[in-house]
């Protein structure tokens, strides 16, 4: 039996994931600060959710906003408070979060096109 949560959990901490790690590597406060969270962090998420729409071609949206909703937290607990551009950077993230998903999209594309047989027509 599949687990139907566990595309979802393995969006949202690898997402953490990403920001922990490019936090730790350039020693910022935020991932966002470095330019490895631009030049391979948002690529490297939307690889991630255009398998994950591939895998898992359901609820699209949702998962590209799960990939970034570890992120905050990742971001509080690094930082060790809640900055006054924390409401700004939650916008960032719901839109990342968007974006995130039209990789999911088109994982989910190739994967309907490509890859399911067609359906049978019906004999009357």
């Amino acid at each position: 039996m599949k687990n139907k949560y566990l595309v979802s959990v393995l969006l949202a901490l690898g997402g953490m994931a990403v920001w922990t790690l490019i936090t730790t590597l350039t020693h910022k406060r935020e991932a966002w600060d470095s330019g490895l969270y631009w030049q391979f962090g948002v690529p490297a998420m939307l690889l991630m959710n255009a398998a994950a729409g591939f895998v898992e071609p359901r609820r699209i949206k949702l998962k590209g906003l799960l990939s970034v909703s570890l992120q905050p937290v990742a971001m509080m607990v690094k930082s060790g408070e809640i900055g006054s551009m924390f409401p700004l950077g939650l916008i960032v993230f719901l839109v990342l979060g968007l974006l995130f998903s039209a990789g999911g999209a088109a994982g989910a594309f190739v994967k309907n096109k490509f890859f399911t047989p067609p359906d049978k027509p019906r004999e009357e």
